[in-house]
């Protein structure tokens, strides 16, 4: 039997349904590029060789790769030089790894690089050094690998959001090279239902829910190049239905707007390197790729602007030679674009906010001027559990002006740290997020307590810790099934979504299913809340926001609480130390109704309008800025925990640690308990006044706030609301958000799609 006609293996892959093995261009090469009399998509070699002479960046970045193809690290980084450069010094460099060095396997943490020999094999396959034996001898390394590969695959032990996507989408660059060979037919077909596995789960989620340094290592550029491959070798753009270039569009428009003006992206979920432009390269090298294979002109643009941005566009790892597949300037916006200002188009054509995964990961992204380094920037964040990496965090915001002004806090990284006491007990819980806390004594959870030796057990008052250190999802059909059995991966429902230029862009969420509540509780575990809400509201005008929340508990005993961060203390009228060292490490109790925070340029002023009478805390200072409830009752007093950071955690990165935040909680104990916040982010060199901010009357089943020019209604109780008594001074434009189908109010517009 030949080795390219391996034994199958039983089928083991019920998550994957059966799909054909798609018609496969029959010449070479047929993955990226093309030969000159063959029709479709992919440029040819001449086209790189063209490029290479008359576009001063690629000719810049790839004299890069050149001179790293010394040193080829594997087949398909010395084949690309070879495309460009068309030195065969390089294709026998290719062929040489292609038969001496490890085609390494997925599993345990690693990926396979049988995508690497697939494209040097393919691109090779008619040069004098690639013929006869040598050609077939290689061929049969990549599908020895291909074997292992989809056995891993036809089998459980992958997640769908972490690495059964990186091994999906290498194993079907490989079928694609390979196919037409004896044997092979199958092997295509089994690779293209998990690729399509794969694709689907990145049309659904449309970002990625560990967060961005699991996104930018090990994920972005392996779906880039299987979704090239698929579409150069077969000529379709789509598989099983998922139309591959607007997946591609999407996934480029999430890179745009999580790139924060702070030159850093947004930082949900396990996040610790690379989540600056210029440390791997890989953020230019995808964005470039998504655009190219999108052909979406805000990809394109958000090309330009990342690169411009980049301290060192591809980075500094040899993987340069990846500008022969990702970099096309012939993508571009039409006339009027001007390629050194790309912030221009996108200030012009894209919208100020977009919301990614509103039915799955829930983040949403408010921009201000693009390229302006004090641009005004939120997110908000609302979503189910899709990855281990995910953190427990819904309902959470984050404000940047000049500064981090309500950041996401909580360290990581370090080995054998993301199963300590500090990742499980801090970083990946609600504490360490601008969200809702319902402290509930001695709540647990059994994800935390199979934890190897217990490190850490309590839920601080937190939402529901799930699958913190591992995952088994397998599909996306696999995904809705878990939603609501078994672990009960449903966290939160993003309920409306409204943006009107220049004036509001407004979220609501109920985030209820995030914490043991009556709608699922945890074996062992009570229901501590019945309802939580959060609704977000950015006025425009008023360069402010607006927070309301209804939660209400199953006991009063509970403590529903609102928590903010920030990176310096809050300033505030005299506190009284009720834990601690001294005023500036420990916990503080003030009764300010209005704090002021700030951080690097920018200064935060936080209303306080909710409960109306209310305990606030402020916590933090060295000994105090990571600290936990861990027992989640404070009526024993402060005992709780300062978790700190160890190993890798405490290494300085682009995300803080926890400094101080302030939490908000009604003075006296209830079933039902409303918070409203306002927050007004200023540079601090900004004189402009402060915008007036006060309650006003709109009737018993409205909660209505003035800020500034513009008025805010929400419902009291959560239900619909026909009518609203408010009498307004008519220079104010006032918002109703929670109004029942139909309404129509004389002195409040409805926004659209809010209802």
């Amino acid at each position: 039997m030949s080795v390219l006609a391996l034994p199958a293996l039983a089928q083991r892959a019920p998550h994957t349904p059966p799909i054909d093995a798609p018609a496969v261009r029959q010449s070479h090469p047929r993955l990226v590029f093309r030969a000159p009399a063959a029709p479709g998509p992919g440029r040819t070699f001449e086209d790189l060789r063209r490029l290479y002479r008359t576009d001063a960046f690629f000719r810049q970045t790839f004299d890069l790769a050149l001179a790293a193809c010394e040193k080829p690290a594997h087949p398909a980084m010395a084949a690309a030089c070879w495309v460009v450069s068309a030195e065969d010094k390089h294709a026998h460099a290719a062929v040489q790894l292609m038969l001496d060095a490890p085609i390494t396997q997925s599993g345990s943490g690693g990926y396979s690089n049988v995508w690497s020999f697939a494209l040097a094999w393919d691109w090779l396959h008619d040069h004098p050094a690639l013929s006869g034996d040598i050609r077939h001898r290689a061929a049969a390394r990549i599908a020895e690998r291909l074997h292992t590969e989809l056995a891993q695959l036809d089998d459980t032990g992958m997640a769908l959001w972490h690495g059964r996507n990186q091994a999906a989408n290498g194993a079907m660059s490989a079928a694609l090279a390979l196919a037409g060979l004896p044997g092979q037919q199958d092997n295509l077909r089994r690779a293209t239902g998990h690729y399509a596995e794969a694709l689907r789960a990145l049309q659904f989620s449309e970002g990625w829910p560990e967060g961005p340094s699991y996104w930018i290592y090990n994920r972005t550029l392996p779906y880039a190049l299987a979704a090239d491959c698929f579409l150069s070798a077969t000529g379709a753009e789509s598989v099983a239905g998922i139309p591959i270039r607007d997946v591609m569009a999407k996934i480029g428009l999430w890179t745009l707007y999580s790139f924060g003006p702070n030159a850093i992206f947004e930082p949900y979920g396990d996040s610790v390197g690379s989540l600056r432009l210029g440390e791997t390269g890989m953020w230019e090298a995808s964005i470039d790729y998504f655009a190219r294979l999108s052909r979406h002109p805000g990809a394109a643009a958000a090309a330009d602007y990342l690169r411009l941005r980049s301290p060192a566009p591809y980075g500094k790892r040899p993987i340069h030679w990846y500008a022969a597949l990702a970099y096309d300037p012939g993508v571009r916006p039409g006339a009027g674009y001007d390629p050194q200002r790309p912030e221009l188009w996108l200030r012009a054509n894209l919208p100020q906010s977009m919301l990614f995964g509103r039915n799955s990961m829930g983040v949403a992204f408010m921009r201000g001027g693009w390229g302006d380094p004090n641009e005004l920037y939120a997110s908000f964040k609302a979503g189910d559990m899709l990855a281990h990496h995910d953190h427990y965090n819904n309902g959470h915001f984050s404000i940047q002006l000049g500064g981090l002004l309500a950041p996401l806090t909580g360290l990581y990284g370090g080995g054998a740290t993301y199963t300590g006491a500090y990742r499980l007990g801090y970083t990946i819980q609600t504490v360490a997020s601008n969200s809702l806390l319902v402290l509930a004594p001695n709540e647990t959870s059994r994800a935390l307590l199979s934890q190897p030796n217990r490190p850490w057990t309590s839920l601080s008052g937190g939402q529901r810790v799930i699958n913190p250190t591992g995952f088994d999802c397998l599909s996306v059909a696999d995904f809705r099934r878990l939603l609501t059995s078994t672990r009960h991966l449903e966290r939160a429902d993003i309920t409306a979504v409204s943006t009107v230029p220049n004036k509001l862009d407004y979220y609501a969420a109920d985030i209820t299913a995030s914490y043991n509540s009556t709608r699922f509780a945890e074996p062992g575990s009570a229901a501590k809340v019945s309802r939580v809400t959060r609704q977000f509201v950015y006025l425009r005008r008023e360069r402010a926001f607006v927070v309301f929340d209804r939660i209400d508990t199953a006991n009063p005993a509970y403590t529903p609480k609102f928590l903010l961060h920030s990176m310096s203390k809050p300033e505030a009228s005299a506190g009284r130390l009720l834990a601690g060292n001294s005023p500036d490490d420990g916990i503080l109790e003030t009764s300010a109704r209005t704090l002021l925070s700030s951080a690097g340029l920018g200064a935060l002023t936080h209303h306080i309008l909710l409960p109306a009478a209310a305990r606030t805390l402020l916590i933090g200072g060295p000994n105090f800025g990571s600290y936990v409830e861990h027992d989640g009752d404070e009526s024993n007093g402060f005992n709780g925990t300062n978790l700190q950071p160890t190993g890798g955690e405490g290494k300085p990165g682009p995300k803080p640690g926890g400094r101080w935040r302030v939490e908000v909680s009604p003075a006296s104990p209830s079933t039902s308990n409303l918070f409203l916040n306002v927050l007004v982010p200023r540079l601090a060199a900004d004189s402009s006044a402060q915008p007036q901010i006060e309650m006003l009357s709109a009737g018993p089943d409205a909660v209505a706030v003035r800020v500034g020019q513009s008025a805010v209604v929400f419902s009291r109780s959560g239900k619909p609301l026909d009518s609203v008594d408010l009498t307004l001074k008519p220079a104010l434009e006032c918002w109703l958000l929670d109004a029942a189908p139909g309404v129509r109010s004389p002195a409040c517009r409805v926004p659209p799609q809010a209802q």
